[in-house]
């Protein structure tokens, strides 16, 4: 979603109306991943009593540091190999994972290291959400409670009340509010563990409806009170098909999702957003973003990179997983 997205802008498409794809895409991604990780750390407290944060820091960092520093070290060399003129700000924010902070998105952001903006939003999931899921499980509640719901409500009063309309509180909303789809997919989460969202024979009724819906309503990338409210419903919807498909259904979108072919672009998703961003820019100095050159190494780049890059960390990455070392453990006691 995210590739057409940026094909389609890049080179004006018949598709305008669907500019929010790329948007979407993000955001289906994060609600995914907030249900996800949710729900590992669910099982892990459940199964053994509680979480290891070490292994779950160090799982993380084999899967998302490789390659995202891997790129930072690739576009500096294209940066100064093709006179990019890139501002160290846009590095800076990339290396630290702090491109989703108000400080840097208002300073001149490069385009090619644009999309660790995402990347930054989950590396700050990664770092808070596990610790309070371990310690704090009511407050974490509390927290994915409040910043899809509470939020667009602080925004609306914001709005009417001119006196809480002031910079800090707004830059905070904004921050908080990246992180909306990834509190769904927590909350979603933690609702299908206690049992609440079971639909039976009507799944594939809720997921279809789902769907339309979503790209009914579409989703708004700007940063405003309407955005608040109409993203927090896409964010359900999406939240409502990811429960649905999470295991074996006899349905058509159950059969889709998980083609062969899908699972596969699933596999090598990380390593498409990472690297498309490079081959998709406007800049005619960089040579391998000219069409069609550019579909050729978005292929190609993300498949080397995995396979010949990222796999030797995966490797690493397995054997700190609780699967791991249940099977080390129960080894010992025998």
């Amino acid at each position: 979603m995210v590739v057409f997205d940026h094909f389609n802008d890049l080179y004006n498409g018949y598709f305008k109306n669907m500019a929010y794809l790329g948007s979407l895409g993000v955001n289906v991604f994060f609600v995914i991943s907030g249900f996800l990780i949710t729900t590992l750390c669910i099982k892990e407290k459940a199964l053994s009593g509680t979480i290891s944060l070490k292994n779950f820091y160090i799982r993380r960092v084999f899967r998302i540091l490789p390659v995202a520093y891997l790129y930072v070290v690739v576009i500096t060399i294209v940066n100064f190999a093709f006179h990019l003129h890139m501002s160290l700000m846009s590095f800076i924010a990339a290396i630290f994972f702090l491109a989703n902070i108000s400080y840097f998105r208002k300073t001149q952001f490069d385009w090619n290291l644009a999309h660790y903006w995402s990347l930054s939003v989950e590396e700050q999931f990664y770092l808070l959400f596990p610790v309070l899921i371990k310690k704090r499980f009511k407050f974490f509640v509390c927290i994915v409670l409040l910043i899809p719901f509470a939020i667009p409500f602080i925004s609306y009063l914001q709005m009417v009340i001119p006196i809480l309309n002031f910079e800090l509180l707004s830059s905070a909303i904004r921050y908080l509010n990246k992180f909306q789809g990834i509190a769904i997919g927590c909350l979603f989460s933690i609702l299908t563990f206690k049992g609440y969202l079971k639909f039976g024979k009507f799944n594939l009724v809720v997921t279809i409806i789902s769907i339309l819906m979503i790209f009914y309503i579409g989703y708004d990338s700007t940063e405003n009170l309407h955005a608040s409210f109409f993203n927090l419903i896409v964010s359900i919807f999406t939240g409502f098909i990811v429960i649905n498909n999470v295991s074996y259904k006899n349905n058509l979108v159950y059969e889709f999702l998980n083609l062969k072919v899908l699972s596969w672009i699933g596999i090598l998703s990380y390593s498409i957003y990472i690297w498309q961003q490079m081959f998709l820019s406007n800049d005619s100095r960089f040579p391998l973003s000219k069409y069609p050159v550019n579909l050729l190494f978005i292929i190609v780049v993300p498949i080397l990179s995995y396979y010949f890059y990222e796999q030797y960390f995966l490797k690493l990455k397995v054997k700190f997983s609780a699967a791991a070392i249940a099977k080390k453990m129960a080894n010992r006691n025998d």
